[in-house]
Formats: structure tokens, C-alpha cells, sequence
């Protein structure tokens, strides 16, 4: 083996070593990993729709809209999805124990008059159909 060889062997050794993606995640953090991609979608949509205001705090229709989106985001029976949706709104707003009771009892009732519902997959399919129709026509016009 010459010394070129080596060194191609050695800085081949150094790019792999520094892919960090090779290393292996451990079944628990995978978990963590994906609880915390769930809350910033969500976080991210209301900060997008801007229904940040304090006002929204106890706001039924953004604890709704909150579940209906955990709805559609969580698959994995694990992740307890009212837990959740608490993390997710004590992330928003400041909640206090007060408001975290009402919140609990929100969802409680929301459930309990399956008003936190899962669209089917065919109108979703329909829905992003006519959005990608509709933003190609945009572009098209003057």
C-alpha cells in the first residue's frame, strides 16, 4: 500500500465519522424526536393562521382546531394525544393550573361530543387537488 492509499483511506475514514445522520437514534429518543416535531407543526400552523394572542388562551375553537390537527398528525397509539395537545397549548399561551383544569375539561367535552374529528383521506385528496388547480390558475393569470 502506498502512502496515497492511506490517506484516501484515512480521510475516507474522517467524512464517514463525520456523518453524524449514521449514528443510530435509541427507540425512546425516536419518540421524543417525533412528540417534538407533532407540537412545532402544530405551533407553526397557529403562529401562521396568528391566533397567538392571549386572548385565544381558553378559546374552544383553538383547542379544536389544536385536536383536529393531532388528529390528522398522530398515528402511533403511544403518544397521549390530550396530553399533547396541553403541552401544545401551554406552549402558545402561558398556562396556569386554572386554565390547564378548564383546558382538560375542554377536551373532555369535546371528545365526549365527537367534535374532534379525523377528515377522511379522500377529501383530503379532493381539497389538495382543487388547491393545486387553484394556485396554477393564479400563476396563469395576469
Amino acid at each position: 500500500m502506498c502512502i496515497s492509499d492511506k490517506n484516501l483511506i484515512y480521510r475516507y475514514i474522517q467524512i464517514s465519522m463525520s456523518n453524524l445522520e449514521l449514528i443510530s437514534i435509541t427507540p425512546n429518543l425516536g419518540f421524543e424526536i417525533k412528540i417534538n416535531e407533532i407540537k412545532m407543526q402544530i405551533i407553526n400552523r397557529i403562529i401562521e393562521l396568528k391566533l397567538t394572542d392571549v386572548k385565544y388562551k381558553l378559546s374552544q375553537d383553538v383547542l379544536l382546531l389544536v385536536c383536529n390537527l393531532l388528529e390528522h398528525l398522530v398515528r402511533d397509539k403511544k403518544i397521549k394525544k390530550k396530553e399533547l395537545a396541553l403541552d401544545i397549548m401551554n406552549g402558545l399561551y402561558v398556562i396556569n393550573s386554572g386554565d390547564r383544569q378548564i383546558l382538560e375539561n375542554s377536551i373532555e367535552f369535546l371528545h365526549s361530543t365527537k367534535s374532534i374529528k379525523k377528515l377522511s383521506r379522500f377529501y383530503l385528496f379532493c381539497c389538495g387537488i382543487y388547491e393545486f388547480f387553484s394556485r396554477k390558475q393564479k400563476k396563469g393569470s395576469p
